[in-house]
């Protein structure tokens, strides 16, 4: 992190993510050792989002937590809510249960005055979602994800100096190409169904 920092400089965000890796003692070890960069926010520090341990984490570091990519049910984001375990909440359109329940995450999220910010990519779905509510913040620009995305997609918007601009035609703004869709069904990994 010494080393990024320093290259970067003090005025680019720097963002840790531990994808649900450690357990309490380590991911509060790590924090410490990072704190001195100037760390945005630490992503989904522990196993499980376990609540309980988000809030002892949260009381011993410096750094907002971030964390609810990974959740699909709008009671998980409650507790962490109501415990105060995380800084910033991370619903997803395309895991936490779409964009009728992503509205009453962000809801619940305004009533405790938490930002939400998306994780776990899929940006041009979730661009929606932090467009459409005050609370909405950061999209995650994932480069392997977004290329995933084109292949399956028509029409996704392209970033311009940092910035994703809502398309202007009906529905999300893109499509499915159907025929690309069919050519990677038959992928020998893909079976049809599930991930290609």
């Amino acid at each position: 992190m010494a080393a990024v920092r320093e290259a970067v400089g003090p005025d680019v965000k720097l963002y840790v993510d531990a994808n649900c890796g450690l357990d309490l003692f380590h991911a509060t070890e790590l924090a410490h050792r990072i704190e001195p960069y100037g760390i945005s926010f630490f992503e989904e520090p522990l196993t499980q989002n376990d609540v309980r341990q988000m809030a002892q984490l949260r009381a011993r570091t410096r750094i907002p937590l971030a964390c609810g990519q990974n959740e699909g049910l709008a009671f998980r984001f409650r507790d962490l809510l109501v415990n105060q375990a995380a800084d910033v909440l991370q619903p997803n359109v395309t895991i936490s249960g779409g964009y009728s329940q992503c509205l009453k995450i962000a809801g619940m999220a305004q009533a405790f005055n938490v930002p939400i910010d998306n994780g776990g990519a899929w940006p041009f779905h979730n661009m929606h979602l932090h467009a459409g509510v005050s609370n909405g913040g950061l999209v995650e620009y994932h480069y392997v994800a977004v290329q995933m995305l084109k292949q399956i997609f028509d029409g996704l918007p392209v970033p311009d100096q940092g910035w994703l601009t809502l398309p202007e035609t009906p529905g999300l703004g893109f499509a499915p190409n159907v025929e690309r869709v069919r050519e990677l069904a038959k992928l020998p990994t893909s079976h049809g169904k599930g991930k290609a």
